[in-house]
C-alpha cells in the first residue's frame, strides 16, 4: 500500500488553471518518472483524484480543481496542506457498446481514439453517455468516427530544419 506524501504549497494560476509545484522529495517519493503521475489523496481534507504534469527536471505541479477550491474558499496565493499518493487504479472509462463496434469497423478512428488521453477519452464517454434516446447517441458515434477518421488522415507538419 502506498504511504501519503503530505506538504504545504502556494496556489498560483497559469492562465485560467491553479496549480500547486509538488517538492521535488514528494515527487521522488510519489516514483514520478515519466510526464504524468496519477495520484490521489486530500487538499485541506477535501479528496482528490488527479494527474501530476511534469515542471521539468523530475519537478511536477497539480492542478487544484475549481470544486476544491470553491468548496474550501481559497484561490490563488492561498497556501494549502496537500497529502498524496500513487493512485494505480485503471483510470479508462467504460466506452459504450456501440462505440466499440464502430471502432472496430474503423482501424483509423480507432488508432486515433487509442491515442488520444484518457482524459480526452473520457471526455468523449461522457459526451456519448449525455443522451437520452438511441438514435441521439448513434448519431453522435457516427460523428465522432467520422471526425476521428478525419484527424488520423492528417499529416503531422515537417520539422525540417532548413
Amino acid at each position: 500500500m502506498n504511504s501519503y506524501q503530505v506538504f504545504t504549497a502556494k496556489i498560483y494560476n497559469v492562465g485560467v488553471i491553479r496549480y500547486v509545484d509538488v517538492p521535488e522529495e514528494v515527487s521522488r517519493a510519489l516514483e514520478a518518472g515519466g510526464p504524468h503521475v496519477a495520484v490521489r489523496g486530500e487538499v485541506e481534507g477535501a479528496p482528490l483524484r488527479t494527474t501530476l504534469v511534469s515542471r521539468r527536471r523530475g519537478c511536477y505541479r497539480m492542478a487544484v480543481h475549481g470544486d476544491i477550491r470553491k468548496r474550501l474558499k481559497v484561490d490563488t496565493g492561498a497556501f494549502v496542506e496537500v497529502a498524496l499518493e500513487r493512485d494505480d487504479e485503471p483510470r479508462e472509462p467504460a466506452l459504450p457498446p456501440a462505440l466499440v463496434l464502430a471502432l472496430r469497423q474503423s482501424p483509423k478512428a480507432q488508432a486515433e481514439f487509442r491515442r488520444m488521453t484518457t482524459a480526452l477519452r473520457r471526455q468523449v464517454v461522457r459526451y456519448l453517455a449525455a443522451v437520452k434516446q438511441q438514435a441521439t447517441l448513434e448519431r453522435r458515434i457516427r460523428k465522432s468516427v467520422v471526425r476521428l477518421e478525419q484527424k488520423s488522415r492528417r499529416k503531422p507538419k515537417s520539422t525540417k530544419q532548413q
